[in-house]
């Protein structure tokens, strides 16, 4: 549970104790304004996250600035909570607060997070989704996850995601199936094999007797370019789509990953969301947005838990 608008959250210091009953006294004698829906209580160095709801009749929608409390609700009192000052941390992106949780050893169940441009924020039971990025390197860093990272933390609409790495390193496949002379797509990730010959198939280099280490896309360029030895040479394949085939997941997780066999679109493949190779952030966001509602679905959620009276994620 994380509010989905930090402008939502109050911060304010109170004079009672923090338990349900002081703190449901003192909110139903108050008006609040009318985008308040949480506050983030405090009294000395103690912390209490309380939920208002609007008397019956206002919602607030009306068009008075402030409006009667009818329900008031603690969702994580002082024993459940910690306080973290991260002002590295953007309060509106939910990943950043799941992260700023993760940072916290044996993290209560709720933690509230003062953060860049001093605005506050909590997240609460965090259940994150987990996708799992799979990409292969070189180049380092390994370019879709280096995307995801980037897209991540900004992601202000993406619910609180885990995303974890799976990079696979195209040196030590190729040092597994040695050979002398190996044909490489490009020269663009930068690769070398120790102790064998490297040719570029975009250089269209004289035949030679090497291996390919590429995927189905370079399979057919080299066919075109080497009809004689089309169906003979030996590859090895780097798809990333195909070698996260071979890697299961754990149960309620997805993946993301990508092919160059799709150009502009973006395919889900079981537990699997694939994006183009050299996808654009957009297409790359649109992929993770994908893959992050898979695994809620994959791990039993309904998205449900995306908002409650507009305003909660």
């Amino acid at each position: 549970m994380i509010p989905h608008q930090y402008r939502t959250v109050a911060f304010t210091d109170v004079a009672v104790d923090l338990d349900g009953d002081s703190l449901r006294t003192l909110f139903l004698s108050r008006q609040i304004y009318r985008r308040t829906r949480f506050v983030v209580a405090r009294n000395r160095d103690a912390y209490a996250v309380v939920e208002l709801t609007p008397a019956r009749g206002d919602g607030g929608a009306g068009t008075g600035l402030f409006i009667d409390v009818g329900d008031v609700r603690v969702l994580a009192g002082p024993d459940e909570t910690v306080f973290v000052d991260r002002p590295d941390i953007d309060t509106a992106v939910p990943s950043q607060l799941l992260r700023a949780a993760r940072d916290i050893p044996d993290a209560p169940r709720c933690v509230i997070v003062r953060g860049r441009y001093e605005h506050v924020n909590f997240i609460l039971d965090p259940t994150p989704r987990r996708v799992h990025v799979l990409d292969v390197a070189p180049p380092w860093p390994a370019k879709l996850y280096d995307q995801v990272r980037r897209v991540v933390d900004t992601a202000e609409e993406l619910p609180a995601t885990e995303c974890v790495p799976q990079v696979v390193d195209l040196e030590k496949i190729a040092a597994a199936e040695p050979a002398e002379h190996y044909l490489l797509p490009c020269r663009g990730g930068g690769m070398s094999v120790p102790g064998a010959e490297i040719s570029y198939l975009d250089e269209v280099p004289p035949q030679a007797d090497w291996v390919l280490l590429g995927c189905a896309r370079s399979r057919a360029i080299h066919d075109h370019f080497y009809p004689d030895k089309a169906g003979d040479v030996r590859q090895i394949d780097i798809c990333p789509a195909a070698l996260a085939a071979e890697l299961p997941l754990p149960p309620g997780e997805a993946r993301l990953t990508k092919c160059c066999l799709l150009e502009e679109s973006v395919e889900t493949r079981g537990d699997t969301v694939v994006v183009p190779w050299g996808a654009s952030f957009s297409l790359v966001a649109e992929g993770l947005a994908a893959a992050s509602e898979l695994a809620g679905r994959l791990g039993g959620s309904d998205g449900s838990d995306r908002e409650r009276n507009g305003e909660m994620t």
